[in-house]
């Protein structure tokens, strides 16, 4: 197939990545999030994500590749206050900036520890990181999309209460959920759930 314009009479051929980037410039390439299937590709600016669940009038979302391939967790293993969450902020404010901050849905991040306590407690967030019960719920489209390097999870391992405060759970390249100190260097994968109605690029 053939691309080309006709400006003035004058027809000029097209590359296919000329094409592709008309076709950004002007908009043609966007769709409705809700139309895109889950384990499919989208990107919002210069970021892909994957999607992970259409739930009503929202879709979780999680970055396909590291934004950040190696950092601290934080001071301890509580994802509150921690280095990693500083970073999810700052991708929420980069994300919002496109979108819209009324597109970019607050939730609920379960802090319990992997032994079952609640010392941490919840907060609510627009973006952070998966907890490991959210990565068990989201395994098998995951698995699609694996980064090459090991990324943390919100989850602690423990609490002070059980005297531990440093170990965090994260995930192996191959999948499998580990856990590691907090003062050592892992990957920031931001998770978020945005207004399914919005218009992205795909």
């Amino acid at each position: 197939m053939e691309n080309y314009i006709n400006i003035c009479g004058q027809r000029i051929e097209l590359t296919a990545e000329q094409v592709e980037q008309l076709k950004s410039g002007l908009g043609l390439n966007q769709v409705r999030l809700a139309d895109i299937a889950v384990k499919d590709t989208f990107k919002i600016g210069q970021h892909e994500f994957v999607v992970l669940e259409h739930s009503g009038d929202t879709t979780a979302v999680i970055r396909k590749d590291l934004l950040v391939e190696r950092k601290e967790f934080g001071e301890n293993n509580n994802y509150a206050g921690s280095y990693v969450e500083e970073i999810c902020n700052q991708f929420g404010a980069e994300i919002e900036a496109v979108i819209g901050k009324e597109n970019l849905v607050e939730y609920t991040v379960d802090l319990t520890s992997d032994d079952g306590l609640k010392d941490y407690g919840n907060i609510r967030r627009r973006v952070s990181l998966l907890t490991a019960d959210l990565y068990r719920r989201y395994v098998e489209v995951l698995d699609e999309h694996k980064p090459d390097k090991w990324w943390w999870l919100a989850t602690p391992y423990s609490t002070p209460k059980h005297e531990n405060d440093s170990w965090v759970k994260c995930v192996a390249p191959s999948g499998y959920v580990n856990y590691y100190y907090c003062d050592y260097g892992r990957g920031v994968r931001p998770f978020c759930i945005l207004k399914s109605n919005i218009f992205v690029s795909k």
